[in-house]
């Protein structure tokens, strides 16, 4: 990942809840989707407000490279206006926290991403841990880390924790699947 160049039409690289859920902002300037692998790796590395400090899709060298999309926007929306879009929907304070991804063999557009630091220590990136952390976090109702997780899987994303964090969570709250689990959660809460 580089820093963001100056021309060009821009797409976003989406790898995580972009995928599922853009916000309306971007929707409304999506005009093409386009399946891409990321060439960099992702793993549930950061606690995130957003989701009730359920955890999340973040670039980290552990991970692995996951189905992603490319999301093509509008030729009228120019890259100062893209990352301030991605900003936003990202809640990042400035730009700084979106980045120029370099992907071999497409130079007919300039591809952002959101590149949030991981926040998590090693050890919260466990498996368990992540099961502990995604289950204490459905108390922030449908924004939670088992829905964040659930989409990500119906999307295709499997990093190499994602087995075995699903499977983690299925066996504390005891249950088959990761649907299961957050309503199983959501109604105790109630």
């Amino acid at each position: 990942m580089e820093s963001p160049v100056v021309s060009g039409r821009v797409a976003i690289l989406a790898y995580g809840s972009l995928r599922h859920e853009p916000g309306p902002v971007l929707q409304a300037v999506i005009v093409d989707r386009e399946a891409c692998r990321t060439p960099f790796p992702v793993e549930y590395g950061r606690a995130s407000a957003r989701w009730g400090g359920g955890p999340v899709l973040v670039p980290h060298r552990r991970g692995g490279e996951v189905d992603g999309e490319l999301l093509l926007l509008a030729e009228s929306v120019g890259l100062g206006e893209a990352v301030e879009m991605l900003r936003q929907r990202e809640g990042l304070p400035d730009g700084r926290g979106v980045v120029h991804v370099d992907l071999q063999g497409r130079d007919d557009v300039v591809v952002i991403a959101a590149s949030l630091p991981r926040n998590l220590p090693l050890s919260d990136m466990e498996p368990e841990a992540l099961a502990i952390r995604a289950i204490g976090s459905v108390g922030n109702g449908a924004m939670n880390g088992i829905a964040y997780l659930r989409l990500a899987r119906t999307c295709g994303i499997e990093t190499p924790r994602t087995a075995a964090y699903a499977d983690a969570i299925c066996a504390r709250v005891g249950v088959e699947d990761l649907q299961q689990a957050e309503a199983r959660l959501l109604a105790l809460g109630d």
